[in-house]
Protein backbone atom coordinates (compact mmCIF):
# COMPACT_ATOMS: atom_id res chain seq x y z
CA UNK A 1 0.00 0.00 0.00
CA UNK A 2 3.52 2.18 0.24
CA UNK A 3 3.11 2.70 -3.94
CA UNK A 4 -0.90 3.32 -3.71
CA UNK A 5 -3.54 2.08 -3.63
CA UNK A 6 -4.89 -0.62 -6.48
CA UNK A 7 -7.63 -2.50 -6.82
CA UNK A 8 -5.09 -5.40 -6.48
CA UNK A 9 -3.91 -4.33 -2.76
CA UNK A 10 -7.04 -4.03 -1.52
CA UNK A 11 -8.39 -7.16 -2.68
CA UNK A 12 -4.85 -8.39 -1.05
CA UNK A 13 -5.51 -6.75 1.77
CA UNK A 14 -9.40 -7.79 2.29
CA UNK A 15 -8.16 -11.52 1.94
CA UNK A 16 -5.52 -10.91 4.59
CA UNK A 17 -7.77 -9.59 6.79
CA UNK A 18 -11.27 -10.46 6.04
CA UNK A 19 -13.21 -7.11 5.98
CA UNK A 20 -15.02 -5.06 2.89
CA UNK A 21 -13.24 -2.98 0.67
CA UNK A 22 -15.74 -0.04 2.02
CA UNK A 23 -14.58 -1.03 5.68
CA UNK A 24 -10.67 -0.60 4.35
CA UNK A 25 -11.94 3.04 2.80
CA UNK A 26 -13.51 4.06 5.84
CA UNK A 27 -9.63 3.00 7.97
CA UNK A 28 -7.67 4.67 5.14
CA UNK A 29 -9.66 7.83 5.65
CA UNK A 30 -9.57 7.92 9.45
CA UNK A 31 -5.97 7.46 9.77
CA UNK A 32 -5.92 10.60 6.98
CA UNK A 33 -8.52 12.48 8.59
CA UNK A 34 -9.95 11.68 11.92
CA UNK A 35 -6.76 10.80 13.15
CA UNK A 36 -4.34 13.72 12.16
CA UNK A 37 -6.76 16.27 13.46
CA UNK A 38 -6.94 14.69 16.80
CA UNK A 39 -5.05 16.50 19.93
CA UNK A 40 -2.92 13.63 20.45
CA UNK A 41 -1.21 13.28 17.00
CA UNK A 42 -0.37 16.84 16.88
CA UNK A 43 1.80 16.27 20.44
CA UNK A 44 2.49 12.95 19.96
CA UNK A 45 3.96 13.49 16.56
CA UNK A 46 6.50 15.68 17.74
CA UNK A 47 8.23 12.55 19.81
CA UNK A 48 9.10 10.87 16.44
CA UNK A 49 11.98 11.92 14.53
CA UNK A 50 11.22 12.05 11.36
CA UNK A 51 7.44 12.64 11.92
CA UNK A 52 5.14 9.95 9.96
CA UNK A 53 4.35 11.02 6.48
CA UNK A 54 0.49 11.09 7.14
CA UNK A 55 -0.18 9.81 3.45
CA UNK A 56 0.83 6.41 4.28
CA UNK A 57 -0.20 5.95 7.86
CA UNK A 58 -0.27 3.73 9.99
CA UNK A 59 2.20 2.16 7.88
CA UNK A 60 4.44 5.61 8.45
CA UNK A 61 4.03 4.97 12.27
CA UNK A 62 4.50 1.09 12.50
CA UNK A 63 7.63 2.06 11.28
CA UNK A 64 8.88 4.20 14.02
CA UNK A 65 8.83 1.74 16.10
CA UNK A 66 11.64 -1.27 17.03
CA UNK A 67 11.36 -4.79 17.45
CA UNK A 68 12.04 -8.25 15.92
CA UNK A 69 9.16 -8.45 13.84
CA UNK A 70 5.66 -6.95 13.29
CA UNK A 71 3.69 -8.76 16.07
CA UNK A 72 6.11 -6.71 18.04
CA UNK A 73 6.03 -3.39 16.36
CA UNK A 74 2.55 -2.95 16.69
CA UNK A 75 2.29 -3.71 20.52
CA UNK A 76 4.57 -0.79 21.02
CA UNK A 77 2.23 1.28 17.92
CA UNK A 78 -0.84 0.04 20.20
CA UNK A 79 0.35 1.30 23.28
CA UNK A 80 1.61 4.61 21.83
CA UNK A 81 -2.08 4.67 20.78
CA UNK A 82 -3.70 3.75 24.15
CA UNK A 83 -4.27 7.48 25.19
CA UNK A 84 -7.07 7.89 22.69
CA UNK A 85 -8.82 5.23 24.17
CA UNK A 86 -8.70 6.41 27.74
CA UNK A 87 -11.83 7.47 29.73
CA UNK A 88 -11.87 10.71 27.48
CA UNK A 89 -10.05 9.45 24.50
CA UNK A 90 -13.36 8.41 22.62
CA UNK A 91 -14.34 12.01 22.62
CA UNK A 92 -10.97 13.06 21.18
CA UNK A 93 -11.51 10.93 17.60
Amino acid sequence: MDEGVTSRRIEELRGGLGVHRRTLQRWRRWWRTVFTATPFWSVARANLMPPPDITVLPASLLERFAGPDTPMRLAQCLRFLTPLYGPYGDHAC
